[in-house]
């Protein structure tokens, strides 16, 4: 009979759809697990002696369906643990070069240091340029153990690197009696000092000092013919820096102090700072004979005005810490022309020459030493911010994610894992929490999307469909059994 065979698919079936329900309870605390709906299609139906009646021949499986609604978010204490919010999976490689999906981001570090999953396939991210902030390169594991920080040189002025000062010198200060010797500075030969801490091309840190010292005014030239002071031709306010190290810190005699360099600083009368220039050392001419007939030596090496680069727009100091040279910018501030109406620099944001004490109101030097990697936090783009043992932090990685146009035509590959398949369409790649793709949460995993409520209610549906079914061959048995006992 028909009956038994019809019944029998339908014991096949829901046998079938059972195991689909079992495996949507037994994965109702699997992180990120996607559960599966089972569709059912009745099998080609036959005529009944001829007539456009027709009757069905029972029922298959036409596909088991995946669900891929989110699942809800479950709080973890590991910066590891990551969930997305929105569309999108997380990428895996394996060590076959295959790539895998997955929504399960219950991440681990595996024995070298790389970002895996827990059954050790890679995660991929994407490198981020730290001059530019850009991410750049191509899709790749990433090692989260063992990153060093390079030494990064005190900069050359150029972008705003170097050092930065802002401070106010003392506009009622004395002219220091002493002349300023190079080549041994002495307390006595300027009014104010800071010192600042640069870095040199392999990490080295180097004590330096800025000094400050007062020029003594000059009046202005009288014009022969009116007997009226010359604008512009005297100097009031006016003063030098020095950049000054220890001579051992470049290969000079230890516990001296030598000027490495130095320049000029000019203010307005209220003590806004109009420009500060570059200096350079001369050395006097030759000895002198006194009225006695005694040799007067040359005195010291006398600091000369020089044009700051147009392309820096700052002063800069050239060192030997190491074989190469070193340029080091120091910027005193933009300074100001009062006389232009157009020029929207106060003169206020470096050094000023107020009647005020001496004060540093800021003293900073870019550079670094060399570090490691200390800790990292991942934000809702996906980026890898590190932060190392010498202060510095910076974004390392960003996570790379896909999607699909057809996220149910995906294959299970197991493990919490999905392959692309024709029917899923291409793999469309990009950054979290961009477009359409969905943001990282860290410390958080996306729980299974199971409603075991739901499930119960396809397990007695199933169940009862299954004891139906199985009634359908018992009772056509019964009938065979029936026509068979007619002859008898």
């Amino acid at each position: 009979m028909v009956g038994l065979r019809t019944g029998a698919t339908g014991l096949s079936s829901y046998g079938e759809a059972m195991t689909v329900v079992g495996s949507n309870i037994a994965n109702v605390n699997t992180v990120g697990y996607k559960g599966n709906r089972v569709n059912f299609q009745d099998l080609l139906a036959t005529s009944v002696r001829g007539s456009r009646d027709k009757v069905g021949k029972g029922v298959r499986i036409s596909s088991v369906q995946a669900d891929f609604a989110p699942g809800s978010m479950e709080s973890s204490s590991r910066t590891l643990d990551m969930a997305l919010e929105g569309d999108g999976f997380f990428t895996l490689r394996d060590k076959s070069n295959r790539l895998f999906y997955t929504r399960a981001g219950n991440f681990e570090l595996d024995d070298k240091g790389f970002l895996v999953t827990v059954n050790g396939i890679n995660v991929l991210m994407r490198d981020i340029d730290e001059n530019t902030g850009e991410v750049t390169g191509l899709a790749k594991p990433v090692q989260l153990v063992g990153v060093n920080d390079p030494p990064k040189a005190t900069g050359d002025g150029t972008n705003g690197t170097g050092i930065r000062i802002a401070a106010n010198l003392n506009s009622d200060a004395s002219v220091p009696e002493v002349q300023f010797d190079p080549t041994n500075v002495q307390a006595e030969m300027y009014n104010n000092s800071t010192a600042v801490t640069v870095t040199d091309e392999r990490g080295g840190e180097h004590v330096v000092n800025v000094v400050f010292r007062k020029l003594a005014d000059t009046p202005a030239q009288v014009d022969p013919v009116t007997g009226a002071p010359i604008p512009g031709t005297g100097s009031k306010n006016q003063w030098q820096w020095y950049f000054v190290v220890n001579a051992s810190e470049v290969g000079g005699e230890p516990n001296r102090l030598i000027a490495v360099s130095g320049g000029f600083l000019k203010f307005d009368e209220n003590g806004r700072l109009l420009e500060t220039t570059n200096g350079e050392f001369t050395t006097p001419g030759a000895a002198q004979i006194g009225p006695a007939g005694q040799i007067i030596p040359p005195g010291p090496p006398v600091l000369v005005e020089r044009a700051v680069d147009g392309n820096v727009g700052v002063p800069q100091v050239t060192l030997f810490f190491t074989e190469n040279p070193q340029t080091i910018g120091i910027n005193l501030g933009t300074g100001s022309d009062p006389t232009d109406p157009t020029d929207e620099r106060t003169g206020l944001e470096g050094v000023t020459a107020f009647a005020s004490e001496f004060n540093i109101l800021k003293l900073e030097a870019d550079g670094s030493k060399p570090g490691q990697l200390e800790n990292f936090e991942i934000d809702d783009d996906g980026v890898v911010t590190g932060f190392f043992n010498n202060g510095n932090m910076r974004q390392l990685h960003r996570l790379f994610v896909t999607r699909f146009v057809n996220n149910p035509g995906l294959l299970r590959a197991g493990d919490n894992r999905f392959s692309e398949t024709r029917q899923s369409g291409k793999a469309i790649t990009g950054n979290p929490n961009e477009g359409q793709f969905g943001a990282v949460k860290s410390r958080n995993l996306e729980k299974s999307n199971v409603d075991l409520s739901t499930e119960f209610v396809r397990m007695i549906e199933t169940q009862r469909a299954f004891q139906a079914n199985a009634k359908v061959i018992t009772t056509g048995d019964e009938m065979l059994a029936d026509l068979v006992n007619m002859k008898r």
